[in-house]
């Protein structure tokens, strides 16, 4: 079967979004021909595709506004889709909708992944108190033009993202946004994440990954002052250029291709999360290697921690956040929730994710693949 897959960071991966789109595709061309398309990049951290099965195409945006950005790539998809001649078109992110309104045109079936809020919040969170005047958020005056193109952009994003032939979401929790947003029913598939293997684990950090506001670093920040004879690792981005070596009991690691380079030193995974996350990969790929994580219990957290962790209902509360860090410091406590995060990441291996995939499309499209 021919399928055409479009993501704007495809050479480029910015999360685990796009890492459960290659994970995808990579599996999806092991019995297909796939030609994707992404977003040209000077210096892309590696080619993702080796198979010879997966065609890959880079393309050029130039437009200063989003709006403008769509109707361009409507001209590019078009023309590829027209020469590739797909059974199918799979697309998520910045690509979406006018690769959805391609493949509606020339209706061919399509499929959209919603991981984030992209398509329907600029604030990244749909759970506020939002007006839901998507201008408004950005501070522009009625007076100011620029208002106008970005109320387009969301006008152009709700009107072509539900006319996909099928849309997934990566949570029950982001279903229902999709569905309060949207006013569409999704499917749910959790992301399509590789088994993390850690060969020799010398287990000793509590970890956080990304040291960004609405991931928690602050309350991160307090817990380990509260804490100051445990040992703590930062892994990832830095966005806000904290200095972490002013803290004696926090390392920081920038990100590893290879995350069995931090998991194998990590004890606890924490996830203070300040914002309703619409997953939550990093708490699977820890279950993986029975890390137990303690996540703050808000968006798609509570699916992704399973019973194979702590969920922290008063998450900006540090001391709730040390009682649970306290409770898993009892051997025995720790083996349990070690287990249950082994058997509970069962349900996420690809060999699991993919099949459900696979399972849809035979149902929804009648296609094999």
């Amino acid at each position: 079967m021919k399928i055409f897959a479009s993501e704007e960071n495809l050479l480029i991966p910015l999360g685990g979004g796009e890492l459960s789109f290659e994970t995808l595709i990579s599996g999806l061309s092991k019995n297909n021909e796939i030609f994707t398309v992404g977003k040209h990049v000077k210096n892309p951290h590696t080619v993702p595709f080796p198979s010879s099965s997966v065609r890959l195409f880079e393309t050029n945006t130039h437009m200063f506004n989003k709006y403008f950005v769509f109707k361009q790539l409507e001209g590019s998809l078009s023309r590829k889709i027209k020469n590739f001649s797909p059974d199918l078109v799979i697309t998520q992110q910045d690509f979406a909708a006018p690769t959805i309104k391609t493949a509606y045109e020339k209706k061919i079936p399509s499929i959209v992944f919603m991981r984030n809020y992209e398509h329907i919040c600029l604030c990244a969170n749909p759970d506020s108190n939002c007006s839901r005047r998507c201008s408004v958020c950005y501070g522009y005056s009625f007076l100011n033009p620029y208002r106008y193109f970005v109320d387009a952009v969301f006008r152009y994003e709700k009107k072509w993202i539900p006319r996909a032939s099928l849309i997934i979401s990566n949570s029950q929790y982001m279903a229902s946004v999709v569905k309060d947003w949207l006013g569409v029913e999704s499917r749910v598939i959790y992301p399509f994440v590789r088994e993390i293997s850690v060969r020799a684990q010398h287990p000793e950090y509590i970890t956080l990954v990304s040291a960004s506001k609405h991931k928690g670093i602050g309350t991160f920040l307090e817990i380990a002052k509260i804490l100051p004879d445990k040992k703590f690792l930062v892994v990832g981005h830095n966005p806000e250029s904290i200095d972490f070596s002013v803290f004696p009991n926090i390392t920081y690691m920038p990100w590893a291709v290879d995350p069995e380079t931090f998991y194998s030193k990590t004890k606890i995974l924490l996830v203070p999360s300040l914002w309703p996350e619409p997953f939550g990969r990093v708490c699977v790929e820890a279950a993986f290697c029975g890390i137990p994580s303690i996540a703050s219990k808000i968006g798609g957290l509570p699916e992704a921690v399973g019973e194979g962790g702590i969920l922290i209902d008063n998450f900006k509360d540090p001391e709730q956040w040390v009682k649970a860090i306290n409770l898993l410091e009892n051997d025995e406590a720790y083996r349990e929730y070690s287990e249950k995060a082994r058997i509970h990441s069962r349900r996420f291996t690809v060999e699991n994710t993919l099949g459900q995939f696979k399972s849809l499309l035979r149902d929804t499209f009648a296609l094999k693949i």
